[in-house]
C-alpha cells in the first residue's frame, strides 16, 4: 500500500510536470504564434512600403524624363533665340555703318552747300557792287 501511495505521489508528481511543461509550451506557442501574426503583419507593411516605394520611384523617373525633355526643348529654344540675335546683331551692325555713311554724305552735303551759299552771297555781293558801279556812271 505503501508502494501504491508513494507511487501515486510520484505519477501525481509526474503529472504536475507534465503539465507545467505542457503549460510552458503553450505559452512558448502562443508567444511563437504571435511572433509569427506580427512578423506577418510586419512582413505585410514592408510589402506595402515597397509597393509604394514603387511608385514613387516611377513617378520620379517619369518627372525626371518630362523635365529632361523639357530641357532639351527649352535648349533647342534658346538656340534658335540666339541665333535669331546673332541676326538681328548682323542687321544692326549694317544699319550701323549704313547710318555713318549717311551721316557722313549728309555732312559733305551741307559743306558744300555752306560753300556754295558763301560763294553765293559773294557773287550776290559783286553783281550788287557791280549794279551800284553801273548805275552811278
Amino acid at each position: 500500500m505503501l508502494v501504491n501511495a508513494a507511487g501515486c505521489v510520484i505519477l501525481g508528481l509526474l503529472l504536475v510536470l507534465q503539465w507545467r511543461k505542457e503549460r510552458t509550451l503553450v505559452g512558448r506557442i502562443d508567444d511563437l504564434q504571435a511572433s509569427w501574426v506580427a512578423a506577418q503583419d510586419a512582413s505585410a507593411a514592408t510589402r506595402e512600403r515597397a509597393e509604394t516605394l514603387e511608385r514613387e520611384q516611377a513617378m520620379l523617373k517619369e518627372s525626371i524624363a518630362s523635365l529632361q525633355h523639357a530641357l532639351a526643348a527649352s535648349g533647342q529654344l534658346l538656340a534658335q533665340r540666339d541665333a535669331q540675335v546673332a541676326v538681328q546683331n548682323q542687321q544692326l551692325a549694317t544699319c550701323e555703318a549704313q547710318l555713318k555713311t549717311w551721316q557722313a554724305a549728309v555732312a559733305l552735303r551741307d559743306e558744300r552747300l555752306r560753300a556754295l551759299t558763301t560763294d553765293l552771297a559773294n557773287a550776290r555781293h559783286r553783281l550788287d557792287e557791280a549794279i551800284a558801279r553801273l548805275n552811278n556812271n
